[in-house]
């Protein structure tokens, strides 16, 4: 045990005398690192030596002693940095530097790598992850592991809370219709997928402007409507599933234009409905968009309990449950034109049966005789061939 407590403590010396070094070579220039936001999960770019005079190694600062504190020119601390091995800080130094607005970057030695595989000995692998961290120290690839950094996104004036962010695209692909090009309209709330029905007014308004129709139809594939992307040479909706979670989507649209905005807020948008649970209100309609679809639907008057996919078409061109019920009908039954057909061929008879007999058994001797002709004339051209060489020789 004593072994493997130093080992430890050496790794951690080590680990700490790398910072160390990084820290002082790099004041008055820029030494970056990556972490991820606590709130919003954003990646953010920090700079460990920002207003930075000095650095000081286990310093007695306050009641706390950090691993290193960096002092800016008022020999004022502004930041903490902690080496974390097998132990976490004490509690006291995260209290100490939110009283003080004093930042605290953890470096994780042990935290999980990629490429390292998960073996039985676990000794074994958390010294391979220990080893593979230092090399990224030494080579200043500096990931943070932990921090008390707030967020950096525009906040909610309501509720205070980081504004997700929102991106309308604005792309040209192939309808799959027509095969003409086609713009088209595609949404994303923080990297996730953000339908035509989640639209604020800004942001269909921007998508009106680059020419994407946008109108509210009937998909039989997923039997609602929604707010659709439209055609206009074809008048056919393009798939939000084409659109969105289709593997090869993005290798067949181009991009044209985006607009990018923080907000609106979800927390304060969230409404809750006693039918199908919360649902977001943006425009502040208080409708639930499920129960707006309910109300759309329009029920068939032939067929019970189903809705009418096309009630325009319907009316023109009768019902579509009954057209669809025919024609399956046609299908599977033979037509009358093929009965009539089969009913008017002559019955077949020993005699009949006879004739074509005579009549094959005549292609045969025909076929024969083409044969053997074929076969004289190639030997008489050969046999004229051969006076002619001679006379010539």
């Amino acid at each position: 045990m004593a072994r493997k407590r130093q080992s430890n403590e050496s790794l951690h010396r080590q680990a700490v005398s790398i910072m160390e070094k990084h820290l002082r070579e790099s004041i008055g220039a820029t030494l970056e690192a990556d972490a991820r936001c606590n709130e919003c999960g954003d990646t953010l770019s920090i700079d460990l030596v920002k207003d930075a005079s000095s650095v000081e190694r286990n310093k007695s600062v306050g009641p706390v002693r950090p691993d290193l504190s960096v002092f800016d020119a008022n020999s004022r601390p502004v930041r903490f940095v902690e080496i974390v091995d097998s132990h976490k800080p004490e509690s006291n130094v995260h209290e100490y530097a939110l009283e003080n607005e004093i930042e605290v970057f953890e470096f994780h030695l042990n935290a999980a790598r990629e490429l390292v595989g998960r073996r039985r000995n676990r000794a074994l692998d958390a010294s391979l992850t220990i080893k593979a961290r230092l090399k990224e120290l030494r080579a200043k690839r500096l990931t943070v592991d932990a921090h008390t950094l707030l967020c950096q996104r525009p906040r909610c004036e309501e509720c205070s809370s980081p504004l997700p962010l929102r991106t309308i695209a604005i792309n040209l692909t192939d309808c799959w219709k027509c095969q003409q090009n086609v713009k088209v309209a595609v949404g994303y709330k923080d990297h996730c997928d953000l339908e035509q029905d989640f639209f604020t007014d800004e942001e269909l308004e921007f998508v009106k402007e680059n020419g994407v129709i946008l109108e509210r139809r009937f998909s039989s594939t997923i039997k609602a409507r929604y707010l659709a992307n439209v055609c206009p040479q074809c008048d056919q909706i393009q798939g939000n599933w084409f659109l969105y979670q289709d593997p090869l989507h993005d290798r067949f649209n181009l991009p044209q234009t985006r607009r990018e905005a923080y907000g609106p807020c979800d927390k304060c948008a969230t409404r809750v409905c006693m039918s199908h649970g919360e649902y977001f209100d943006y425009t502040g309609n208080m409708q639930c968009i499920e129960c707006v679809k309910e109300s759309e639907k329009t029920m068939c008057p032939n067929v019970p309990e189903s809705e009418c996919f096309y009630p325009d078409r319907c009316q023109e061109r009768g019902c579509y449950f009954q057209n669809r019920q025919s024609l399956s009908i046609q299908q599977e039954s033979p037509s009358t034109q093929d009965q009539t057909e089969q009913l008017s061929l002559p019955l077949e008879t020993p005699s009949s049966r006879s004739e074509k007999k005579e009549m094959s058994e005549e292609w045969r001797e025909f076929n024969r005789w083409i044969s053997e002709r074929s076969s004289d004339t190639n030997d008489h051209d050969r046999s004229d061939c051969g006076p002619k060489s001679e006379s010539l020789e």
